[in-house]
């Protein structure tokens, strides 16, 4: 009776389509009001057009939008490197634990397609690593492939005193319902999702439960009859560190397989392709020390700037003790990756120049997102940030140039930051010599997170030798960004001295817990007037700041 009482509930609430939020118009409206603050102690008041600023934004978007297209065609030359799953009738697939895993004992989920009966999709759980710093116990997660509609029911094991369930990210617009310890609802179209029982029990979520509700998979390789192609089925597979990539090779791991290993390429790589539905575990590799963790390798790694046309889709990432994806490959495309990690060092993913990141999900205890190469797109991703890092890494001490990232309708749904001071949603620690220029950030939403929002910096760290001199940050638009707040520590910008400044950064349309932007008080958020030039706070005339 229960079960029909919550499918019951789950047709009453209906099936949520999840489509891409709109983008923004290419030309905001011409006139702006707010201020702008000089180098030098001037302070000025914004009132009429900003034709540059319009005319920088509408160049990287054109520009990037060309580099997608570019990365899809030489995606389309890989043997395997289709991501567009064609039209087809509703199915549902999910896959099997390999024997003897254990299930988590936090949570259990049921997938029903209508008008068939429930199927048990498994719950893996991945226990905290950094337990002195971490806020969390654990991380529980299932993984399942579907078209057309399906109703998901996630119950908790343990008796909770929640009133009410909720989905994130927001913009999903998942409507939930909690029935008994149930928390059920619709979805129609691919997502990665966080499940949450509330009112939430301390200020941060304790046992995580994660729904990676995959698109049908698209371009299988076969088992067996293509010498290029290494396949690993569902079951238990320990191939350990140092495996090694070549050129025109394709690795699938399938649904239901559980892969400990660690792939890296030694020199250039071209043609390389990493998919499916299975697991990538890196866990082997954890000496349970965060300094004898930093000698440990990545889980994927190609960091030779010459290799050309790599793709990563699908896999799930989990318990890596070092970074998760480098793939400094030219023509990268990483889609729908699902990472969670616990270390210090254990950096998301970054891509090589001319790289799309799209529709993946990034929980990690560093950097999320690392924007570093230029001419790079990262849309519809979705951030749970731990203690240390930060969702959108600008440069961490960059020495080449890189300009032209267009970041747009991401999601940032927690950030735990706490203590270290160095941290922010988006985030520049720059003493390198490059000048990284031409960021347009927009229609980014960012929910609890309480800490700090903007923290853009040129500074000394000891991460960098200042014989090698310095470089610049400039051209960032940061459009249409939403925060809850409120948050602890101010906002900064500031570069190092006169000649290697934080300059011509626009904060358009942005909100604070609602409330628009158009000062530095606002936004709560110092500005170095010495080191700094061009940095302005402005709303668009009509109110479109949301």
């Amino acid at each position: 009776m229960k079960r029909v009482r919550v499918l019951a509930v789950a047709l009453a609430l209906g099936l949520v389509a999840l489509g891409a939020a709109p983008a923004a118009a290419a030309h905001p409206a011409h006139r702006y009001v707010g201020t702008e603050y000089h180098q030098g102690g001037a302070v000025t008041p914004v009132d009429g057009p900003l034709p540059r600023v319009d005319a920088t934004a509408d160049q990287i978007t054109r520009s990037t939008d060309a580099v997608a297209r570019e990365v899809a065609t030489h995606r389309a030359q890989l043997a395997y490197g289709d991501i567009t799953p064609p039209r087809q009738h509703p199915a549902l697939w999910t896959y099997p634990a390999p024997a003897g895993t254990k299930a988590s004992d936090q949570y259990r989920v049921s997938v029903t397609q209508p008008p068939g009966q429930p199927r048990s999709s498994f719950v893996y759980q991945a226990q905290a690593r950094k337990t002195d710093t971490n806020q969390e116990a654990d991380t529980s997660w299932t993984s399942f492939s579907f078209t057309g509609p399906i109703l998901v029911a996630v119950t908790a094991l343990h008796p909770i005193e929640a009133t009410g369930c909720l989905v994130r990210p927001a913009s999903a617009h998942v409507r939930a319902r909690l029935v008994g310890r149930t928390c059920v609802f619709g979805l129609a179209s691919a997502a990665n999702l966080s499940v949450e029982f509330t009112p939430q029990a301390g200020a941060y979520v304790t046992h995580p439960m994660l729904v990676f509700a995959n698109p049908p998979e698209v371009d299988t390789p076969p088992a067996t009859g293509d010498e290029d192609v290494r396949y690993f089925g569902p079951g238990f597979h320990h191939l350990g560190s140092g495996v090694e990539l070549h050129d025109n090779e394709t690795i699938y791991l399938a649904g239901g397989a559980y892969v400990e290993a660690a792939f890296i390429a030694h020199g250039p790589v071209h043609n390389v392709t990493i998919k499916g539905r299975g697991i990538l575990d890196g866990g082997f590799l954890d000496t349970g020390s965060q300094d004898s963790n930093k000698g440990q390798p990545g889980m994927i790694n190609i960091a030779d700037q010459s290799s050309t046309n790599l793709l990563i889709e699908g896999i799930t990432l989990v318990n890596g003790p070092r970074f998760n994806i480098r793939a400094l490959a030219q023509y990268t495309t990483i889609h729908n990756v699902k990472v969670m990690s616990w270390w210090y060092s254990t950096d998301g993913m970054v891509g090589g120049h001319k790289s799309v990141l799209e529709d993946n999900f990034v929980k990690v205890d560093d950097d999320s997102i690392k924007l570093f190469w230029g001419d790079t797109i990262a849309r519809h991703n979705t951030v749970w940030q731990l203690e240390n890092g930060a969702p959108f890494m600008i440069s961490w001490n960059i020495e080449q140039d890189g300009s032209d990232f267009h970041v747009y309708d991401d999601d940032v749904i927690h950030a735990e930051h706490n203590r270290i001071q160095k941290s922010g949603i988006f985030r520049a620690l720059h003493a390198g010599a490059a000048t990284m220029s031409r960021y347009l950030f927009e229609n980014i939403r960012v929910e609890d997170a309480h800490y700090r929002l903007f923290d853009l910096t040129i500074e000394n760290n000891k991460w960098y030798d200042p014989t090698l001199g310095y470089g610049q940050i400039r051209d960032l638009i940061f459009r249409h960004v939403s925060a809850d707040g409120p948050f602890r520590i101010p906002s900064q910008v500031h570069g190092i001295d006169p000649d290697h400044t934080v300059a011509d950064v626009t904060f358009q349309d942005v909100t604070i817990g609602g409330a628009p932007v158009r000062s530095a008080a606002d936004a709560d958020l110092v500005v170095d007037q010495t080191n700094s030039d061009a940095i302005r706070f402005v709303t668009t005339e009509g109110g479109r700041y949301r």
